[in-house]
């Protein structure tokens, strides 16, 4: 979530950020034909993946690697928390380092705390700007699709420096995406801020990032919007089980509600041990999903 900086550490990082903004710029200038993600089952680095990044086992470098050889996939959301570095040529490593490795990045979540878009303050909301502008560059750089920077609920009707930011992102064919956050209780909560930005938005629902109470409706209003969607995965029980929610049943709604894909899986899985055995398991159960959906077949 956005994280208020104190003024100077803000400033400061500001000033860094921008240095090197026009050598990102022209770095960013092409832009991608994406290819379908109809029916891809792919991986965020949040989760069990993000804690092999923490205790030193993954960077950014090793990353697809480990996403194609140990997971079997290809397309990769990838956060902020993985950079050591914004420069071009560090940049251009990485994305070559997932070409070498038949990987793709789709998505950019910016994790990371760069300032407040909504502060009172005209100059830290400026400055923030800036740097979130630099992370579209990033993404674009990376030859991402899609980017999403946190937004409050506080700001969801009126989002102006999101819709700044989906203008600024859509000549580099990227698009901004809107995600509900940790224990969402409004399902209305992403369509209201879709709709507020009105163009180069699209829903990304998290199926774990709301109340209980308001899962299964929340995910049926941003369905319909929905270019990716999260697919969080908690802890599985001995039958393979997921015992905090339905999955199948977070599927299906997404299903009926027209979305195709990406389904991009977030396993919070803390622990190595069983990490790449489990997510296996949830990828042949939303490839199965898909299959049969795409078939009309009845479930077993």
């Amino acid at each position: 979530m956005d994280t208020q900086l104190h003024r100077r550490e803000f400033l400061a990082a500001s000033v860094a950020v921008l240095s090197c903004l026009p050598e990102m710029v022209e770095a960013s200038a092409d832009k991608v034909n994406h290819p379908s993600l109809q029916g891809v089952v792919a991986i965020t680095t949040g989760g069990g993946v993000g804690e092999q990044r923490q205790r030193g086992e993954l960077n950014l470098l090793t990353l697809p690697k480990y996403i194609r050889e140990k997971l079997g996939m290809r397309f990769i959301d990838v956060n902020t928390r993985w950079f050591t570095s914004y420069k071009a040529d560090y940049l251009r490593r990485v994305r070559e380092a997932a070409s070498d490795a038949g990987c793709v990045f789709t998505n950019l979540k910016v994790n990371h705390a760069f300032g407040d878009l909504y502060s009172r303050d005209a100059i830290e909301r400026r400055s923030a700007m800036l740097a979130a502008k630099k992370m579209v560059d990033v993404a674009s750089v990376l030859g991402a699709r899609w980017i999403r920077f946190p937004l409050r609920k506080s700001q969801a009707a009126k989002p102006d420096s999101h819709r700044q930011l989906a203008a600024y992102a859509e000549p580099f064919g990227i698009q901004l995406l809107i995600e509900n956050g940790g224990g969402q209780t409004d399902p209305l909560s992403v369509t209201i801020a879709v709709k507020a930005i009105g163009r180069n938005v699209a829903a990304c629902p998290d199926t774990g990032n709301w109340a209980d109470a308001a899962r299964a409706e929340g995910l049926r209003k941003s369905f319909p919007a929905a270019a990716s969607c999260d697919f969080k995965v908690f802890e599985l029980d001995t039958r393979g089980q997921h015992p905090k929610y339905d999955l199948k049943e977070c599927f299906d709604i997404g299903w009926n509600a027209g979305f195709r894909g990406p389904w991009v899986i977030e396993h919070m899985k803390p622990q190595t041990e069983n990490f790449v055995r489990d997510t296996i398991l949830i990828r042949d159960k939303l490839k199965s999903w898909v299959a049969k959906a795409e078939h009309g077949e009845p479930e077993n």
